[in-house]
């Protein structure tokens, strides 16, 4: 149990709760979210703005708007300057949930279409915001990012290959954000073989139809397999960039021993000769669908104009199949199932005898990933003084785990 002073502002976004002469003090339980504490304790319902770094293990002060008026005893609204949260996004400022409530409404109502309850906030972080709510085409996703790329890129893909997708009833680069109606069940909780594998031949389709260049006019950046062989062997060779994301010392020392096997493991991966195509960018089973519409895939934040194919694919397979995730249902009906998905991937991508070199890549996606996340974090800034995204370090592990894919 621990005690947190959170902001929470009045729903006029300009007066906030107090106690006494300053902030009212809640008890938090270890894992309990800000706002669940909030309503069990003082009957308030709140949007949380920003939790204050408590979710990364931070402790600053969450930030929290009231949906209603409702002053909890002994406490009372004050109107008073607040210094403003440093590199805040839109949806960490008061005010933002009448401004996503607007966004919402708007757009439901060009598609005739109605909320039928409460909106929900999922996560907020400084990277995106998404809500839930209920409407009378059933249950519809709302995000806003920190970049209108997402935007853009599921705006032009809605319209060019719309059945990769959920249906989606607003992508607005203008506002970075995003309303769809759900696609159907996330893929990691189901145990149909039929929707992995056709979750898989739909991110071939993707891979072979997208349209390159619109994607990179769109800001979708080209990771050619070359280059990026070099920019993996680079990091790998700067100590002090590695101990600067905190990662282990033994694992530095077992990655900067693998180099050579790495480097020839990309090199081997060149022969195959298949083109860099449009990669989505972060092809995990968390980031798919399966419903009306079959296996569709979202959250196309990190889309590439160009990649080697099996960079996406290396990291749905070490998703899978990490350790941690033996109890998913899939993988406890299908024994076989690492072979199964790569078939079916292989024969959609046009190269069915290419399985060996797909299981050897897979590393060499964790490692691609583990580059793209340096070359965007290494000198970012957010709302929580002396706090990154660590991206990089989480891959690079990953990497060492799946070295022995290597081996001859």
């Amino acid at each position: 149990m621990s005690s947190i002073r959170p902001i929470i502002w009045h729903p006029d976004g300009r007066r906030v709760l107090r106690y006494g002469e300053g902030w009212p003090a809640l008890e938090l339980r270890e894992g309990q979210k800000v706002a669940e504490a909030l309503e069990v304790a003082w009957g308030l319902e709140v949007w949380t703005l920003h939790d204050g770094g408590l979710s990364v293990g931070q402790h600053g002060q969450p930030h929290l708007q009231a949906v209603s008026d409702g002053v909890p005893e002994g406490m009372f609204w004050q109107e008073i300057e607040i210094p403003p949260l440093q590199n805040a996004r839109p949806w960490h400022l008061p005010g933002w949930p009448v401004q996503a409530q607007d966004l919402i409404s708007r757009t439901l109502k060009a598609h005739s279409l109605s909320q039928l309850g409460d909106l929900q906030v999922i996560s907020t972080n400084d990277l995106d915001f998404v809500l839930w709510t209920e409407t009378t085409a059933g249950s519809a996703f709302f995000k806003i990012s920190d970049s209108p790329r997402e935007a853009a890129v599921t705006g032009f893909l809605s319209g060019t290959l719309p059945e990769l997708l959920p249906p989606v009833l607003s992508a607005d680069p203008a506002s970075n954000s995003l309303l769809t109606l759900s696609g159907g069940e996330l893929l990691d909780g189901m145990d149909d073989l039929c929707a992995w594998t056709g979750a898989l031949q739909r991110l071939a389709q993707f891979q072979h139809q997208a349209d390159a260049d619109a994607l990179a006019a769109l800001g979708c950046l080209p990771f050619p397999l070359l280059e990026m062989a070099e920019r993996v062997d680079s990091l790998l060779a700067e100590a002090d960039t590695l101990r600067a994301w905190g990662l282990e010392e033994d694992c530095q020392v077992t990655l900067t021993g693998a180099r050579p096997a790495i480097r020839a493991a990309f090199r081997e991966l060149a022969t195959l000769n298949l083109p860099d195509l449009p990669a989505h960018g972060d092809a995990h089973p968390r980031n798919a669908l399966s419903g009306e519409r079959g296996p569709v895939w979202f959250d196309w934040a990190e889309t590439a104009s160009a990649a080697h194919p099996f960079m996406d694919v290396g990291w749905f397979l070490a998703f899978t199949f990490h350790p941690a995730r033996a109890g998913l249902p899939v993988r406890t009906a299908n024994l076989d199932l690492e072979n199964q998905l790569t078939a079916a991937y292989l024969s959609s991508l046009g190269c069915p005898d290419a399985a060996p070199l797909l299981s050897r890549a897979v590393p060499l996606a964790l490692f691609h990933r583990a580059v793209v996340y340096d070359s965007r974090f290494r000198s970012w800034k957010g709302t929580i003084p002396g706090w990154r995204p660590n991206f990089v370090p989480y891959y690079l592990r990953l990497a060492a785990r799946e070295l022995a894919r290597l081996r001859p």
